[in-house]
């Protein structure tokens, strides 16, 4: 009895070191309610400002199964002047210099969470540990998307760190 239950321990130790992560990054995907097909570029936009609020390389201690994330926020103001709010657009990060295969931004636009005109926008990627890692040197095109899915002018952000930053 006393075997099968240190057995049931060890398989229970085990799944919860696989688990995965899982902090929330709060960012959703946005959905535009024209569909793909009415892509086009909105002239009435301008390009958002953006800054680099934080970056937090992966520890890889395994104490925890966050332990090997990369942590990415990335703040976005939106100027005046324009015929949206910010809780209205979504934002496409996209890599166009350095290493794309990282896989921190995802796919399409996405929203995240509004204060005002600002937003801050938080992505995790598997970073592992320093020993692993290589210098974080990207340029990041960053435009908004419009719910009529046309998209504004591009900002480019840069973002760097070196390993175990």
């Amino acid at each position: 009895m006393q075997m099968k239950f240190a057995w049931a321990l060890c398989a229970l130790m085990c799944v919860a070191d696989a688990s995965a992560c899982s902090l929330s990054s709060g960012i959703t995907p946005f959905k535009p309610v024209v569909p793909t097909a009415q892509d086009g570029v909105a002239g009435d936009l301008q390009p958002p400002e953006l800054e680099v609020a934080s970056v937090t390389r992966g520890v890889g201690t395994r104490h925890a199964s966050c332990d090997d994330t990369g942590l990415l926020t990335v703040s976005v103001e939106w100027p005046r002047g324009t015929d949206y709010k910010l809780r209205e657009l979504g934002f496409e990060f996209r890599v166009v210099g350095g290493d794309a295969g990282l896989a921190i931004f995802p796919e399409g636009p996405v929203a995240g969470r509004v204060d005002g005109r600002r937003s801050e926008f938080l992505f995790m990627w598997r970073d592992g540990p320093p020993s692993e890692q290589k210098p974080l040197d990207l340029q990041v095109e960053v435009r908004a998307v419009t719910p009529d899915n046309r998209r504004g002018p591009p900002a480019l952000l840069r973002v760097t760190a070196p390993p175990g930053a």
